[in-house]
């Protein structure tokens, strides 16, 4: 079920807004900095799934936690999203959740993942993307933190509605975006390639990125600079 907010969360909402705008990136790492045990926080803009895209990751463990999610189409970010609720993970360890993720959990923990929160971000009956924030070790997020934590979601999806409105367009928050239109680049060459649909050429590119064990960035740069050629037999083919 969805977080009701209530007008505590509002205030505290426009709070972290006026604190922490405009830019989502800093308010993402004013979320971690405030948050005790927090030590990384990825956020990924979604209109529907599967599609998703990194918009800001804050160290390289929450950029890893991202990629792996859009890579392997599992992980709480996608159920946090599709069911409009946080996906709260204590320990990602433990059997519950390495059954449900069988392969982004190891991968996640090997990252340096241990306890994992996805809270999606919302404005009224939309849904903008999800927040995920990692700890190293196990534990919960809960009471005053996890009423933070949420606050800090709402900021988010307040900042990203923003920025769709005329003149919106808000300075320093594009980085992430150009940095991942080079898999939407990809995936179209890849779709001309083949002939077959964007969706499928999109399960193409995940698939070889995590069968070779490369993020999906890397495989995408590949393709785009013509060092990396997909064929109809399912063959890729290499040129230096």
């Amino acid at each position: 079920m969805p977080v009701v907010p209530d007008a505590r969360h509002r205030t505290r909402v426009a709070q972290l807004v006026a604190a922490h705008g405009p830019d989502v990136g800093r308010l993402c790492d004013a979320c971690v900095a405030e948050l005790p045990d927090i030590a990384g926080a990825g956020l990924a803009v979604i209109t529907s799934l599967p599609a998703q895209q990194v918009r800001y990751a804050s160290d390289a463990v929450s950029a890893r936690v991202e990629d792996l999610q859009v890579t392997l189409g599992e992980g709480p970010c996608k159920e946090a999203y599709a069911d409009r609720r946080p996906v709260l993970v204590t320990d990602l360890d433990d059997i519950q959740w390495t059954r449900r993720w069988p392969m982004f959990t190891p991968a996640a923990i090997s990252a340096g993942a241990r306890a994992l929160f996805a809270l999606p971000l919302e404005v009224g009956s939309t849904c903008l993307g999800v927040i995920d924030l990692y700890r190293p070790r196990p534990g919960a997020l809960a009471g005053a933190d996890l009423a933070e934590a949420l606050a800090f979601a709402g900021a988010a999806s307040e900042l990203l509605l923003a920025e769709q409105m005329p003149g919106g367009q808000l300075p320093g928050t594009q980085a992430m975006y150009a940095h991942r239109a080079v898999v939407h680049q990809a995936t179209g060459m890849i779709s001309a390639q083949l002939g077959v649909p964007i969706p499928d050429a999109f399960l193409r590119l995940r698939a070889y990125a995590y069968s070779s064990d490369r993020s999906l960035d890397d495989v995408a740069n590949d393709v785009v600079g013509r060092r990396l050629r997909f064929t109809e037999a399912d063959d890729v083919t290499s040129a230096h």
